[in-house]
């Protein structure tokens, strides 16, 4: 019989996410993996005996925001490689961190569901650490993504990803991720 174990990060202050994958994916001693944040769920049980070792698998995530689903924006085309085989691959990136394997991804139909139950002032306070954290990775600064960048995320994912037909949820959403965008190029500017 194939087993599988669920795996969430909720202990705060994790100052690198690959680590902390990569760390309990070294103990665990299944067959897969699924990887789940804190406020990420699951509709449906996954049955891994009907998995295939030839991949590992991902997921669309359907993402919740100020009470409302996201059906456009950035957020609404995110996948994300959340099931996989220990001992394939591993975790890459400070945050926002990626499963890089030689393993092909199958995606599954069944959705993620990120249900953000934050305040737009909690949504601050990580998007503030999550920046930081980022420019650890790369403190690279650059004026003309400073200038451009964040502007650039708020018109793709706002008119071009139609997220203002998610209405105030869809503003607030295109804003932030513009408003991170803008603090990973200040905070490089900040470290030159």
């Amino acid at each position: 019989m194939t087993k599988l174990k669920i795996l969430t990060l909720n202990q705060p202050g994790i100052t690198d996410f690959s680590a902390a994958r990569n760390k309990l994916m070294q103990v665990v001693k299944t067959d897969w993996i699924l990887f789940l944040d804190s406020d990420e769920t699951l509709p449906l049980e996954i049955n891994p005996d009907h998995l295939d070792k030839h991949y590992n698998y991902s997921f669309k995530r359907q993402d919740w925001f100020l009470g409302k689903k996201l059906r456009f924006g950035e957020t609404s085309r995110l996948t994300f490689v959340r099931l996989v085989q220990p001992h394939t691959g591993k975790w890459q990136g400070k945050v926002h961190e990626r499963f890089i394997s030689a393993l092909a991804v199958k995606a599954l139909n069944q959705p993620l569901l990120h249900r953000r139950r934050l305040t737009i002032s909690q949504f601050l306070d990580r998007l503030n650490y999550y920046s930081s954290l980022r420019v650890e990775e790369s403190s690279h600064f650059s004026i003309f993504e400073l200038l451009f960048y964040p502007w650039g995320k708020f018109v793709k994912n706002y008119f071009f990803h139609l997220g203002f037909l998610d209405g105030i949820p869809g503003l607030a959403m295109a804003f932030l991720m513009s408003l991170h965008s803008l603090a990973v190029r200040v905070k490089q500017y900040e470290n030159t």
